[in-house]
């Protein structure tokens, strides 16, 4: 009984550990290094030039262009608004991947994980050669925003399957990451332990890995009471 309530103080204390240092996952769009004023003079330039197109073709490239820029701009209504415009065109828009994959960034941007999956996806069904490696990590981590734990840990092993690419930084923290949320989550140490594997395993390949280390610590603050170190 001792033990039990031990272990629940340990995790209720790691849950405000761990929520003060939660991120969510986000598009990187939005970037205040960017010059807005000429995005949007691109913008305005492309809405003059919608008004004059003829075919369905010219207005899909302008809309597509449209979205892209909205995005840029961490306006993601705005982005979805002219993405989705373009696949309700009736000849459907040769860069269907590429919209489909920017509409998931836009729906990452505002949080609607389940949403950019079912656009990540289907980039994939339009083009799956078109920026593979971006929407594979978009998938995962959209999946791991969702507490969706076990397919997004399937699909980050599938990426690396047999050695068909080396496991890098990404895959270490996002393994480290996702096998820590689980703990909390499912409240079970055995989790918290595979997280320090994988980020351990990680810092051989990364020593400079701060994100690693401090995964590493924080399952460390819950482990080493319990004496499972």
């Amino acid at each position: 009984m001792l033990k039990q309530l031990l272990t629940i103080t340990i995790l209720g204390m790691f849950a405000l550990h761990c929520g003060a240092k939660e991120q969510t996952v986000r598009y990187s769009g939005g970037n205040p290094r960017l010059n807005a004023q000429n995005h949007l003079a691109q913008i305005q330039k492309l809405d003059g030039e919608l008004k004059s197109s003829r075919s369905d073709e010219e207005k899909g490239k302008i809309l597509s262009q449209k979205g892209k820029l909205f995005l840029e701009l961490g306006r993601y209504e705005d982005a979805i608004s002219a993405l989705g415009e373009t696949l309700t065109l009736r000849t459907p828009p040769v860069n269907q991947s590429e919209i489909n994959l920017n509409l998931g960034k836009a729906y990452i941007g505002k949080n609607e994980y389940g949403k950019a999956i079912q656009y990540l996806n289907q980039a994939e069904r339009s083009d799956r050669n078109f920026n593979p490696e971006e929407r594979k990590k978009l998938v995962v981590q959209s999946l791991v925003a969702e507490k969706e734990f076990y397919p997004a840990l399937a699909a980050l092993s599938k990426n690396y399957h047999k050695g068909n690419q080396k496991k890098d930084n990404f895959y270490y923290e996002t393994a480290a990451k996702t096998y820590l949320k689980m703990g909390f989550e499912y409240k079970n140490l055995g989790f918290y332990k595979k997280s320090y594997q994988v980020a351990s395993l990680g810092l051989q390949e990364y020593p400079e890995n701060e994100t690693l280390r401090s995964i590493q610590k924080d399952c460390i603050e819950v482990l080493q009471p319990e004496g499972k170190l």
